[in-house]
């Protein structure tokens, strides 16, 4: 009599490719974009009422009425007026530049009072200071530096500007220790374009 063969050990599962296990990479960090809410609001407003004044005309006109004066008045002005008329070169050249301001603001970011900071996730999750904030750790760590009596903060997206006020020793010493203290008080923010630390130095009896 013939037995079966003993079976042989179970298949391992099959193990994930290298592709499987890296997930998507951490998204770069940017300055966020503003939502323009009153240019938005503003453009919006003009429009509907610029439309809903048309189209009541229309409406009024069809149904057998006679036009008001302020149509009659526009129309009889363009019908006057050629296109090489100072105001109507005033007009369109008012109108390009509002254009051009509309694009301006919707190809921009804006909200440039936020500095972006470093460690976006995946989950598209972007951290901000505010630069108000970055000023007053600036300011709290210029007056950590021994003989700085007062001090003047002011962050932009590119330089940090600090004029500090000594009480005693030399300017150039205390120019020095404000730079190094501060550029590792900026570092420690984490910002992705940190600005540069510019100190300003005077004495409290100038």
């Amino acid at each position: 009599m013939t037995t079966a063969p003993a079976p042989g050990p179970a298949p391992l599962p099959a193990l994930p490719t290298e592709a499987a296990e890296v997930g998507p990479g951490p998204l770069r960090p940017r300055r966020p974009w503003s939502t323009r809410r009153n240019a938005a609001a503003l453009t919006a407003l003009v429009l509907t009422g610029a439309g809903g004044a048309l189209l009541y005309e229309e409406v009024y006109i069809h149904t057998g009425h006679t036009a008001h004066h302020w149509r009659t008045r526009i129309t009889d002005a363009l019908a006057d007026h050629s296109l090489n008329n100072h105001w109507v070169i005033a007009g369109s050249a008012v109108g390009l530049v509002l254009g051009l301001w509309l694009l301006l603001l919707a190809l921009t970011p804006g909200r440039r009072g936020v500095l972006p900071m470093t460690g976006v996730g995946t989950s598209g999750v972007r951290a901000v200071l505010e630069r108000s904030a970055a000023g007053a750790l600036l300011h709290r760590a210029t007056l950590e530096v021994n003989g700085v009596k007062g001090a003047r903060v002011k962050v932009g997206r590119r330089r940090a500007v600090i004029r500090a006020v000594v009480g005693f020793g030399a300017h150039e010493q205390a120019a020095e220790e404000l730079t190094r203290h501060l550029s590792a008080e900026r570092d420690r923010m984490g910002l992705v374009r940190p600005p540069v630390v510019k100190v300003k130095v005077r004495s409290s009896k100038s």
